[in-house]
């Protein structure tokens, strides 16, 4: 696996596997009741929030209580997010099926703004700079270090940031492919990622020394580096200049989606500079 190819393993993994809220949406469906059902259901929904509150040990009364009962919600009764679910599924199911969800979250990414999939990007590196040890918790998969990151220690704006960003993946996911980007710009987007990588190696050579070791053999890394290695990843990626980024972006996701195996048999880059499937979640 070529550098940038490595890189971008490490990028699409914590994308993907980012489901951080999966935990407030994955219970029951949510159903709309006929007229004379509807106490009943409100009841039902109360004993939801409820348990989840309690569950994530956050105060039904507080403000975060609040965004989270917002948000939740608005994706479980959105219809356009209930149409777009494959085999008319709830969302509760896309969450509880670790390939459903790479699949649908890399779909829905795909297919942001720009500048909505940057703020992901950038929402997400703020996580694992402020809520995540350097050690990663002594895990290894990035997967499963997003997804111990709790709702309860979310700051207030960012929780209410996270929610507002999934619900634009989950209303974005769509069947219509997106554009990959040509060989030309994805060999300039490598190339200003390599120099994004350096700069935020600060040149110093046991630096590069150290990311150039985890590279080279990841399964005998250690958690520390591991973590390391994806903060320099993220960071590097969000200080690249557009339009490389999104390029960068874009295919991480998109060969991750559910048309990617297809696309890489027809993507005309060489195998060498391709982007490594991350590992499912």
């Amino acid at each position: 696996m070529t550098r940038s190819a490595f890189c971008l393993a490490i990028l699409s993994c914590t994308l993907l596997a980012a489901t951080l809220a999966g935990a407030a949406i994955r219970y029951a469906p949510y159903h709309g009741p006929p007229a004379s059902a509807q106490a009943a259901a409100a009841q039902a929904e109360q004993r939801y929030f409820e348990r989840l509150f309690s569950e994530q040990g956050i105060d039904p009364g507080s403000d975060k209580a609040q965004i989270i009962r917002k948000w939740v919600t608005k994706i479980r009764r959105d219809p356009t997010i209930a149409a777009s679910l494959p085999g008319g599924e709830g969302v509760n199911r896309i969450f509880l099926d670790a390939d459903a969800r790479q699949s649908f979250m890399a779909n829905g990414v795909a297919h942001l703004e720009p500048a909505d999939r940057l703020d992901y990007v950038k929402l997400l590196a703020k996580f694992l700079d402020e809520l995540v040890p350097v050690n990663c918790f002594g895990l290894v998969d990035m997967g499963a270090v997003m997804n111990r990151i709790t709702l309860r220690e979310m700051p207030d704006a960012d929780a209410d940031r996270y929610f507002g960003l999934l619900y634009k993946i989950l209303l974005s996911n769509r069947r219509e492919p997106v554009a990959a980007p040509t060989l030309q710009q994805f060999t300039e987007a490598q190339r200003q990622f390599a120099r994004a990588l350096l700069a935020q190696l600060g040149s110093d050579e046991a630096n590069i020394e150290r990311f150039k070791t985890y590279a080279d053999d990841p399964s005998v890394a250690t958690p520390t580096d591991t973590c390391w290695a994806t903060r320099v990843t993220l960071h590097a990626m969000i200080a690249m200049p557009d339009p490389s980024r999104d390029v960068m972006l874009l295919r991480t996701v998109i060969h991750n989606g559910p048309d990617g195996d297809a696309r890489d048999k027809a993507d005309p880059t060489p195998a060498s500079s391709q982007p490594a499937h991350a590992p499912a979640p």
